[in-house]
This record gives structure tokens, C-alpha cells and sequence, in this order.
């Protein structure tokens, strides 16, 4: 008697292939059979007829790991059917902090993330080591594959200042890439538009890259500029995988702003050329033409050197706001910005902003549009999120389909219900995942099924070396979801967030029902996966 069978499914199995009407059988958390299983019995049997059951999805680019420790179930990743999240993402992990500057680096990290890392148990990890291990005591829902920031990193051993690191700093934060390595991180990310990665050079990159080449790892990159800057930011990219022997992951994909849209068919072909070169080079992108980041992000670079402290003084005075408003039109992620473009969807000192438009907010306090950013920093000590829509779709249309693109949330593990359903966060923290399933195959015919599936599930494993996740085989760990492929989408909207997707019926992680009939179980059988 099996565990669990899957009957009558359209067996979608994450290499491409076109669907099989099959049955699949779970024992002891692994694939046992797939075929003809009408005459085998079974402790659970879903009867999945016209439905189809695939891999469980894998996410290239979440922060769950800053949500993790606070809800573990991370109910808006299984209800997507994603079971694996690849963590630590834009230079940002929860680790490694040391002992001198560990205040200094949790307040810059709560002073980003804002409401999200408010109750993060800081005081449970020091290293990446601790930080897993706390995973695993507590228990997670998920699988998760984490990487080491090198924001962090650089942070925690050279402050949020510029310029170079010397020998002995150099020397440092390559000993905590290669601690983070031995304990447990797959890789390091970087957030080349955050402080202090902003302020990171090129060749420092490299030299710390290296040793994650020499390690086998991953270098994953939010790039230097998604706007004016994106040719010379993929460049930028792949030099660093080049010279440092790593694989490299360029992470959410876009071309941001109208003027800058041409550039996105001329950046994958960048992508191509480097593959043709024989590197290790891909990416991930999310279905929606907004991005999301912290409202601070707009601020010119020079503004953010020292760190929340130094802002808020800088906020505060008339001369260095007269200064950051004239350069933020002339330069950085601000150039260019239509107000009306800019919504809010965190302000939990000031509710009252959430899920409006800058512009709206700054017309009716009677103010100039950068007055009332800064005035809205200081009022909120800095803890504002914002989504600015700034994609083409015919791009995005492009994107999606590009051989070598993966898909990603750029989200965390949210809940419809209690401390995680504040705000009025991106909705791709609810629906990516379904979206490409519902909009990109079914209603617009951009992907077939099977290839929207790959993208999700063998692609990543690929790219990942998971050598038993990613396909519906024999032997392979029971990840799975099963899904109606003519009723699976996206529900939350910009404007009502906090919903779950529908079409989904079942997920399993590691063999263990976590979605069951639509509903979480509260099961935590995910793992912090090694490579």
C-alpha cells in the first residue's frame, strides 16, 4: 500500500515534454511509481482527473528567509505551489553578524525591510550556520536554498561608508563568504543599487566572487541599474561570473522605465552571447509591470552613506534636500519618475498612505511631489514601501519566453490573516506563479503549459544541481502540486493584495500534504537544502 496516489492527473513532469495521463504514487516522502496504478491501494488517494499534478515550483528570487522565523508556514508560497525558495536575496540575508557591528547591520536591515523584520529573533543567529539551524528547529513549510549577502557581509565588517576595502577587510569578508559556504549557503547575492553594494567596485566584487567560484557556488546579482544603466549592469554581470569562475544568476529581469524598454531584447542578447561563450549565465523575472522596493531606494547614492542615522539627519536639512531633489532628477532611480506611477504599499506609521499614489498623497497636503517624500521619510523614520509601474508588457510578453528565463516573486511568505496580512504589499507575493499559469499560458498562449512548468521546475533544479527535485520520476522527492488548469490564477490585485490563488488544490513538500483541498495544513516539513 502506497502512502499517497495521484490519480488520473495530466502528468506535466518539468522537462517540457508534452502531458501524459497518468497516476503517481508517493512512499516515505519520494516518487515510488508513475503509470497504470488502478490496482494499487493507497493510505490518501486524490482523485485528480482533469487536473494536472507537476514538480512543485521552485522560486529563483524570494526574501522569505526575512519571514520565515516569524511564519513559518509562509502561506502565500505553498498556495502559489511553490515548495523550494531560493533566500538571501539583493546582498540582504539574515546573516553573518558580528559582534561589533551587529547593531548597526540589524538597523539597517529593519530600516529596509521596515514591518517586515520588526519581530525577526534576531538574538537566535550570529551566523548563516545558526540562522539554518533555527529553521530547522522551528520548523518551515517550505524548502528553502539559502545565499549570503554581501550587502551584509561589507556592512558588518566595513560599516555603510564608502570606498575600497583594504587587505585585511578584503581578507575578512572572504573568510565569512567562505564560513557562510561551509554552513550552508549555496551562493552570494548582491544588491548593486542597496547600500553598501552601491558602493562596492567592480573589481572588489570579483575578488569576493572568486571565492565562491572556488567554492562551486552561485552569484546572484540584482544589477547595478534596471533603467539607463541596464547594458552596462548585464555587462557588469557577467564580467563578475567570468572572471570570479562562478555561475551567475541575474535576478526579477526588467527593463524599467519607457525610454529604457528597447533595452531589454538588446540585454538578453547579452545573455545569449555569454551562454554561447560557454558561462553559466540565465535569470528569473516576475509576470507584473511593477516593481517593489523601499521607498528610500530613491534617494540619490550619496545620501545614504552612514547609514538611517545619517539619512534622517540629511532628510531634515534644507540644503541636502535641495540637493538630493536635483539630483534625483538628473540621475539614479529616481530620473525620470512619474509620482503618479509611485504607489504605496507600506507605512505602517502611517497607514493612511498605504495604497495610495504619491502624487495623490502630495496634491493633497498642498506640497511639491519631492517635499512630501521627504517629509513622508522623516514622519515614518524611513519605514515605507512603495511598487512602481514602469514595465512594458510586450517586454515582459518577451521576457516570459526567453529559452533560459525562470520565474520568481521577489515576495515573502505573507498570510491572508493575522500579523502578515498588514499593508498592501505587491500582489506578486500572492499570485507570480499562478499568473504565468493563467495569464501567460492559458488566456495569451505565450508559453505552452509544459514549457511555463519547466521554467518553474527542471530549468531551476537544473541551474540549482537539485539531483532529485524538479521532475515528476522515480526516486525523486515528493514535491508536487496539483493544479486546474483551466481555473488556476492570480487573485490579489494592487489594490486587495492579500489573496490567495485559486486553482490549486493540493501541494505536497518533501511527501507531506501542505496545501490539501485548497486549505494549509500547518504541516512544516520544508528543508534547508545544501547543494
Amino acid at each position: 500500500m502506497h502512502d499517497i496516489v495521484i490519480r488520473n492527473a495530466e502528468v506535466i513532469d518539468g522537462t517540457g515534454k508534452p502531458a501524459n495521463r497518468s497516476d503517481v504514487a508517493v512512499d516515505e516522502g519520494r516518487i515510488a511509481e508513475v503509470g497504470d496504478l488502478s490496482r494499487s491501494s493507497a493510505k490518501h488517494v486524490i482523485d485528480a482527473k482533469g487536473w494536472a499534478v507537476a514538480p512543485g515550483f521552485i522560486d529563483m528570487h524570494s526574501h522569505a528567509d526575512f519571514s520565515l522565523p516569524i511564519w513559518p508556514t509562509a502561506d502565500s508560497m505553498l498556495h502559489q505551489g511553490i515548495t523550494t525558495a531560493v533566500v538571501g536575496q539583493c546582498g540582504l540575508s539574515p546573516a553573518p553578524l558580528l559582534d561589533e557591528t551587529r547593531a548597526e547591520v540589524v538597523a539597517a536591515l529593519s530600516g529596509f525591510f521596515g514591518e517586515f523584520v520588526k519581530d525577526v529573533p534576531w538574538h537566535e543567529w550570529s551566523s548563516i550556520g545558526d540562522y539554518l539551524n533555527f529553521l530547522t528547529r522551528q520548523g518551515i513549510s517550505p524548502n528553502v536554498l539559502q545565499l549570503v549577502g554581501q550587502g551584509v557581509i561589507r556592512a558588518s565588517v566595513m560599516g555603510l561608508g564608502e570606498g575600497r576595502a583594504d587587505q585585511g577587510q578584503m581578507a575578512t569578508m572572504k573568510d565569512q563568504v567562505v564560513a557562510a559556504m561551509a554552513q550552508g549557503a549555496i551562493g552570494l547575492s548582491t544588491g548593486l543599487i542597496y547600500p553598501p553594494g552601491s558602493f562596492t567596485a567592480t573589481e572588489e566584487l570579483i575578488e569576493l566572487t572568486q571565492t565562491v567560484g572556488e567554492c562551486n557556488g552561485y552569484y546572484f546579482s540584482h544589477i547595478r541599474g534596471e533603467g539607463d544603466t541596464l547594458l552596462e549592469s548585464v555587462d557588469e554581470a557577467i564580467r563578475i561570473g567570468r572572471e570570479a569562475g562562478t555561475s551567475v544568476q541575474i535576478s526579477h529581469f526588467k527593463a524599467a522605465r519607457k525610454d529604457n524598454w528597447d533595452k531589454s531584447p538588446k540585454a538578453l542578447q547579452l545573455i545569449e552571447k555569454a551562454q554561447s561563450e560557454g558561462l553559466d549565465v540565465t535569470a528569473d523575472v516576475y509576470p507584473y509591470l511593477a516593481g517593489s522596493t523601499s521607498l528610500v531606494t530613491m534617494l540619490p547614492q550619496w545620501a545614504h552613506v552612514g547609514g538611517p542615522k545619517e539619512i534622517l539627519k540629511r532628510l531634515a536639512d534644507p540644503a541636502a534636500r535641495s540637493k538630493m531633489s536635483t539630483d534625483m532628477q538628473t540621475g539614479g532611480f529616481a530620473r525620470g519618475i512619474e509620482w503618479s506611477s509611485v504607489l504605496i504599499t507600506s507605512s505602517p506609521n502611517r497607514t493612511e498612505y498605504e495604497g495610495r499614489y504619491v502624487s495623490d498623497l502630495a496634491n493633497q497636503a498642498g506640497k511639491p511631489a519631492y517635499d512630501w517624500v521627504f517629509d513622508a521619510l522623516l514622519k515614518t523614520q524611513l519605514d515605507m514601501g512603495m511598487a512602481v509601474f514602469g514595465m512594458s508588457e510586450e517586454n515582459r510578453r518577451r521576457e516570459i519566453q526567453f529559452p533560459s528565463m525562470m520565474i520568481c516573486t521577489d515576495g515573502f511568505g505573507l498570510a491572508t490573516t493575522g500579523p502578515m496580512a498588514r499593508g498592501v504589499p505587491h500582489p506578486r507575493n500572492y499570485g507570480a506563479f499562478p499568473r504565468v499559469l493563467g495569464r501567460y499560458v492559458r488566456d495569451l498562449q505565450v508559453l505552452t503549459l509544459e514549457e511555463a512548468v519547466y521554467k518553474m521546475t527542471g530549468l531551476p533544479a537544473q541551474k540549482l544541481r537539485l539531483k532529485d527535485r524538479g521532475l515528476i520520476r522515480p526516486g525523486f522527492t515528493a514535491d508536487l502540486v496539483v493544479f486546474d488548469p483551466a481555473a488556476v490564477s492570480d487573485r490579489a490585485t494592487y489594490d486587495n493584495p492579500h489573496r490567495y490563488a485559486a486553482g490549486i488544490s493540493h501541494v505536497l513538500v518533501n511527501g507531506q500534504f501542505v496545501i490539501r483541498d485548497g486549505s494549509h495544513t500547518g504541516t512544516k516539513p520544508g528543508a534547508a537544502l545544501r547543494i
